[in-house]
């Protein structure tokens, strides 16, 4: 296993005596292959490769000693399933014994190539658990398993977190989308993840598993697409992939580079423009990896995006469907930047890994804050809300892994995230809006934390784990006198415990029950009295979710696979992220509550190319126990929680003589909900459809592809808001984008 860590790759067994099998290791530096041959020499077992990133063990045959050696037609046999790795538990546990719910979106080269420059849509459109707002890209609030708070944007922080490879990319920022180019696969662990990754994971976190450089060989991709949009204008995409190795075996440097246009389609009828909210993304992504011995490697990683939005997305339904009126335009700016190095060292059989971060992420918003009074479109009344954050963020771990033996495995270690936040706030006319607060918020999060897996019995494993986090709030406002009673400091301690229990009755099964724990620290927010700043203090959520699920065919190549699990969260002292009528933020505890939760799977793959999924979810949730303020509301479901979803998704390939031709479909049912818990902005949104079609030719190097997304054309009202300071009147509805088609072309050498 030590050596499939440090090459990068998976390895399968077929034969259960390979778990005995001594081993004398290895010292120095070799290829996959050049290990594995010294490793099993004389054994008695071979190995092949099957792709790129998995190695099969199998019993080397024993020829006769009667017959003489004869050429022999040897019938292919298909390889036995490999299994697969869950990298986000930290301990590169496999699916088929980790006792929680997780959801995949698998991504082959091709894959990415074609779907990457979809951002973060793609993985909402294959995993029906998720659930996003609208208000656009780099702007947008994500949650998983109905643990939603609001579908505002403000200084709390995020109820999940998002991590790129091993490196944190948010605390208490909005999603930054960042281009799925280049991406091996996506992991979300539903939460609570409180126990392995702290504060903020109260509904689970969201890994991007980037591809990593490859040392062995060169190799260069390239892809892109045109964009049609009904009633819109066009747009395009363009990616490139580089894997160069700098010293064989040794050093390689992989870079990504991207741009995407998506074309507008919301009119506005007041200032006669048609198509404002084209979307404009760039970026780039470097990995450098060395490995300078066997027992270590080393990577360095750096993440550039720029996203610009020219304007909103919203329509009002007294204007049109895809138009509505402003005044002024409301762009939108999300600038990302990541740095990240990765250390890991193999001591005998216990696995360190070292990672630290750094990220300055930049995001300004503009709405229109005129007065909807005549006279409004003269020059001189036009008002502006603009908002400017600027957040820098380190994030450090180190964690070390093992086993005990063939009985289970564990992980240890201590993390520390220093986050900085500074949020200025300009309210006034537009071409010099006045400035209305400017406040710098810091947190410090130290924990230390640990997990382990043991057999009790044959095939009954216990898992016990916990985190003891110290977590340190500052709020500080610039150039303004402060009053005496001013306290911007906030410090607390929290324990979070996990416990699961798992039995696994056959091969690819597992039935498990499991409790986790998770929070968020009570916010410290910078109110104004009389112009004067003073700490608000709120309570700290903190949610309780037990868990039981069954699951089976959790190997790659399995024909028939799914499951079904139900949870129920009890969430205590919900912190939100709230406009008033006034159209400006603030922080509330709206309450306690209850999310309960069934989802289930089922996927089945022929050996003839045919692939059919199935999964779904029905959920329930409850402000049980709603704080001062929000107890007049008669319908207490939680905002942003569709009460059902469900996606069915099929996919043909034919194999040809210069390559192959697959069709593929999806048809996805997004359920109810609301925008907010109490009026004027509990609107409704959801009960909608989304349909895909897409075909592909895949040659030899050459890929084209031809896909049409929102099949139907609709026109629902999704998840989003669009202006907080004409939200009140109820006419406000985000369309999803109309009709489009986009055909696209691949290419790797």
């Amino acid at each position: 296993m030590d050596c499939a860590e440090q090459a990068g790759i998976s390895i399968a067994l077929n034969d259960p005596a390979l778990d005995e099998l001594p081993s004398s290791g290895l010292r120095g530096r070799f290829t996959a292959r050049q290990a594995f041959s010294r490793l099993l020499q004389g054994s008695g077992y071979r190995f092949a490769f099957p792709d790129a990133r998995t190695v099969l063990i199998l019993k080397a045959p024993r020829p006769s000693r009667n017959r003489p050696r004869l050429p022999a037609r040897v019938t292919p046999v298909p390889p036995p399933p490999s299994e697969i790795v869950v990298t986000a538990t930290k301990q590169d546990r496999t699916l088929a014994n980790y006792p929680s719910s997780i959801s995949f979106v698998s991504m082959e080269p091709s894959d990415s190539a074609r779907y990457g420059a979809q951002g973060s849509a793609l993985i909402l459109q294959h995993i029906p658990a998720l659930s996003s707002t609208n208000l656009g890209p780099g702007r947008n609030k994500i949650f998983i398993r109905g643990i939603a708070d609001s579908s505002f944007n403000g200084s709390n922080q995020s109820t999940i977190s998002q991590y790129l490879g091993d490196a944190r990319l948010i605390y208490s920022a909005p999603d930054p989308d960042l281009l799925l180019y280049d991406v091996a696969k996506v992991e979300v662990l539903e939460g609570p993840q409180g126990t392995l990754y702290g504060a903020g994971t109260l509904g689970g976190i969201i890994h991007i598993v980037p591809r990593i450089p490859d040392a062995s060989s060169a190799r260069f991709g390239i892809s892109g697409g045109v964009h049609l949009t009904q009633n819109g204008k066009p747009g395009g995409d363009l990616a490139g992939v580089l894997n160069l190795p700098l010293e064989r075996d040794r050093l390689a440097l992989r870079l990504v580079a991207y741009s995407s246009q998506e074309g507008g389609y919301i009119d506005d009828a007041q200032r006669r423009q048609r198509d404002v909210n084209r979307n404009t993304v760039t970026g780039i992504r470097a990995s450098l990896r060395w490995t300078p011995s066997a027992d270590w490697t080393v990577d360095l990683s750096m993440v550039g995006q720029d996203l610009a939005s020219r304007d909103g997305q919203y329509a009002t339904n007294d204007v049109g469907s895809l138009a509505r009126r402003s005044a002024i335009a409301q762009p939108f700016d999300n600038d990302y930047r990541l740095a990240s190095l990765t250390v890991r060292h193999s001591l005998g059989g216990i696995n360190l890994v070292s990672v630290s971060s750094y990220t300055i992420h930049s995001i300004d918003t503009r709405f229109d804050a005129t007065p909807p009074v005549t006279g409004a479109s003269l020059p001189d009344a036009r008002q502006a809300y603009v908002e400017d954050i600027e957040i820098k963020l380190f994030s450090h771990e180190t964690r070390l892994t093992g086993s005990f033996g063939t009985q289970g495995s564990w992980v240890s270690g201590l993390s520390a995230i220093d986050n900085i936040e500074q949020t200025t706030r300009y309210l006034g006319p537009s071409s010099e809006p006045g400035l209305l607060s400017d406040v710098r918020n810091g947190t410090l999060d130290a924990a230390l934390f640990g997990e382990a897996t043991l057999g009790l019995v044959p095939d009954l494993t216990v898992t016990l784990g916990g985190r003891l986090s110290y977590v340190r709030e500052t709020g500080e406002p610039a150039g303004v006198q402060v009053i005496e009673n001013y306290e911007p400091i906030r410090s607390q301690f929290r324990a979070l415990p996990t416990a699961a229990l798992s039995w696994i009755p056959g091969t690819d099964q597992i039935v498990y029950v499991r409790y986790q724990e998770g929070y968020r620290p009570g916010a410290l927010e910078i109110v104004y009295d009389a112009g004067q700043p003073r700490a608000a203090r709120f309570e700290h959520d903190h949610v309780r979710t037990f868990e039981m699920g069954w699951r089976f065919g959790a190997s790659e190549g399995t024909g028939l696979s799914g499951g079904i699990v139900g949870s129920v969260a009890w969430w205590d002292d919900i912190q939100a992220d709230l406009i008033g009528e006034d159209g400006l933020p603030y922080i509330a505890n709206i309450g306690s509550g209850r999310v309960q939760n069934i989802a289930a799977r089922l996927a089945y793959a022929s050996d003839n190319g045919f692939v059919i999924e199935a999964s779904g979810f029905f959920a329930r949730s409850n402000l049980a126990h709603p704080a001062a303020g929000f107890d007049a509301a008669t319908d207490r479901d939680l905002p942003n929680i569709a009460d059902e979803g469900w996606r069915l998704a099929a996919k043909q390939r034919w194999s040809l003589a210069g390559g192959s031709l697959s069709l593929d479909g999806a048809l996805r049912y997004v359920g109810r909900s609301k925008l907010a818990i109490r009026p004027p902005f509990d609107l409704p949104q959801g009960r909608y459809y989304d349909a895909s079609l897409g075909l592909r030719f895949q040659g030899a190097l050459l890929g084209i592809t031809l896909d049409v997304s929102n099949l139907l054309n609709s026109r629902a009202n999704t998840f989003a808001f669009g202006n907080p300071f004409t939200l009140a009147s109820g006419t406000q509805q985000t369309p999803p984008r109309p009709r489009s088609l986009r055909l696209g072309i691949d290419a790797n050498f």
